[in-house]
Formats: structure tokens, sequence, C-alpha cells
């Protein structure tokens, strides 16, 4: 195990950095490869021993509070990554999406698989899509948002759409990630 941390440890020193693109630091403990709340389209992001790049983007403003929510694809494996810096502490969050749970936002708790989910916010935010995201190009979306220690389920719904979308999610360390930028620019 020791040896395993070691040669993580001698792999990331051995990289070049990240660049930050232009944002606010990052709090002084953070040390990650690459910075979540730079992710942009077409980066590639290595999670759970797989490369998943980035297809889509959606932004969030709700009254200056900003957030983002990145679809990564590897192959036939998608899942979001949201990413929330909320006055320096920043919570990155793995999400599934689901079809077919019978599940509505509206409860103070939620019940789902024998965990307990309590409603920690809700809200209506604008959005932007960037990418393949499949929501509109922009509009206002509408949240739900339950927590359960580390797991999470939210409701999102889009102009235009009645049903919302559900999703499953766990909450991640940013150190989990390592986050290699596209060469594009933009």
């Amino acid at each position: 195990m020791l040896d395993s941390l070691r040669n993580l440890f001698r792999r990331r020193r051995d990289r070049p950095p990240a660049y930050s693109r232009d944002l606010p630091p990052a709090s002084p403990t953070a040390t990650l490869e690459g910075d979540p709340r730079a992710i942009r389209m077409g980066d590639v992001i290595n999670h759970d021993g797989s490369d998943f790049v980035v297809e889509g983007t959606l932004r969030f403003d709700e009254g200056g509070f900003v957030w983002q929510e990145h679809l990564l694809v590897d192959g036939e494996r998608r899942l979001w990554l949201s990413v929330e810096d909320d006055e320096g502490e920043l919570e990155v969050v793995e999400w599934r999406r689901h079809k077919g749970l019978g599940l509505e936002p509206g409860a103070k708790t939620i019940a789902h698989e024998g965990v307990t989910y309590e409603l920690e916010e809700r809200g209506r935010a604008n959005y932007t899509s960037e990418g393949v995201t499949g929501a509109l190009g922009g509009g206002v979306a509408e949240y739900a948002d339950y927590s359960a220690a580390e797991r999470r389920l939210g409701f999102e719904r889009y102009t235009g759409e009645g049903d919302w979308e559900v999703s499953l999610g766990t909450k991640i360390s940013p150190h989990a990630l390592d986050i290699y930028p596209s060469r594009g620019g933009s």
C-alpha cells in the first residue's frame, strides 16, 4: 500500500502543472491536479480508474451564486460531475441520472433504497448549456437537492419540460480527480 501511494505522488510530481484559466486561487489547503472549478469542454478527467471526456456543461446562476454540472463520457459510461464553490468550500459530487424511480421533490425527507434524504435546498436558477447536455441552450431550471451524509438525491427540471430529472450522487474529494486540460482555446 505504501509503495502504491509513493508511486502515485511520484507520478503527480513529475507531471506539468495544470493551468488556472484566470480563476480565483483555490483554498490554501487545495493540492489538486487541475482545478475542478476550471473544467471545460474537451478536458479529460481521470476518475476512479477511467478517463472521461467532458462533452457538455451546464452553468447555473442563482442571484450571483454559480455552479457547474459537467457531462463526462467514457465510451458507454456517462456520469455528471457538479462543482460548487460556496465561500471557499469546494463540493464535488458524482451524479448518475435515473429514470423510472417514481420520485418527486416536495417532502422534507425522501426515503429511497433504505436511505432517508433530507431537503437541503430548493430553488430556480438561470442556466446556459454548452455541448451535449440534453437541455436547451439556456433558460430557467428548477431544482431540489436532498442529502444523507455523503449521498445526494437531486431533482432538476428545465424550461419547457414537465418531468423532473432524478439523479443519485455521492460527494467525492476533489483530490480524487486528475484533470487534463484540452489543448483547444476558448
